[in-house]
């Protein structure tokens, strides 16, 4: 199977929700995967403050897409739910109404062309308090809308499966965000494709379970689940916490960043 062709201009956003400890470390590493990965420094950031500012913003950076752009890296950052982030303490933003503002139809300047979306939210059915170490949101119901693919050329990275809470630490960020930047970083990555290095990442994220290297301690990580405990009180056991990245991928060629 033949590779995408990336010789021209390299889109990039940024859309990072409020109320997120350690936000700024993920938002930081994101920038210098941008910079190690050609696209461009000054990364288009979406702010999380109204449904319509968020969807009015992202039309407009789709709308200023040029037909040489050749790829598109999105990263969400948000509170959420199965199926939707949530924007501000009132309103809710379904994951699948940004994934259709750049598919074939709504968004020409992309046909073919690879997108990429990275989504570092929770993705439970239950009702859960914020708190400082998940991205947890209101409860999206167990009747929540049904994902549904983007029509081609497109990668959806979740940081958890459905169901599960994503971990995110206030002093340091995310543990997706700190995988990543250890893996996309290498000079090798040249060599290999987007799915097998999301791969890898995943593999760093499931050692970092139990100990192993490069990942928590046991008893660091048992004690951050111990505060979660005892300060919001739906989580009732570890196996609530999301260890392992869900990819759904559409892409039709090899991506090679």
């Amino acid at each position: 199977m033949d590779r995408y062709d990336l010789s021209g201009k390299r889109a990039a956003l940024i859309m990072c929700g409020g109320g997120r400890p350690g936000s700024e470390y993920d938002v930081k590493r994101i920038k210098e995967f941008c910079k190690q990965n050609k696209f461009p420094e000054s990364s288009y950031r979406v702010e999380c403050k109204t449904k319509e500012d968020v969807t009015d913003a992202l039309k407009s950076f789709r709308d200023n897409l040029s037909g040489d752009v050749s790829c598109l890296a999105m990263f969400i950052m948000a509170h959420g739910a199965l199926g939707h982030i949530e924007v501000n303490d009132e309103e809710v933003l379904d994951l699948e109404e940004i994934y259709q503002m750049f598919n074939n139809s709504q968004c020409p300047a992309l046909r073919e062309k690879p997108k990429l979306f990275v989504v570092q939210a929770c993705r439970g059915v239950k009702e859960r308090p914020k708190d400082p170490y998940t991205d947890g949101g209101r409860s999206s119901g167990a009747f929540s809308k049904r994902l549904l693919p983007t029509e081609s050329d497109s990668m959806e990275v979740y940081a958890v499966p459905p169901g599960k809470l994503a971990i995110r630490h206030p002093d340091r960020g995310c543990p997706l965000f700190e995988e990543m930047h250890k893996v996309f970083t290498k000079d090798s990555v040249v060599n290999h494709d987007v799915y097998e290095l999301f791969t890898e990442v995943n593999r760093r994220l499931g050692q970092r379970k139990d100990g192993r290297k490069d990942g928590y301690e046991h008893d660091d990580f048992m004690a951050t689940l111990g505060d979660i405990k005892r300060n919001t009180s739906p989580v009732e056991s570890s196996d609530d916490i999301g260890r392992s990245l869900q990819i759904v991928t559409n892409l039709t060629k090899k991506l090679y960043l």
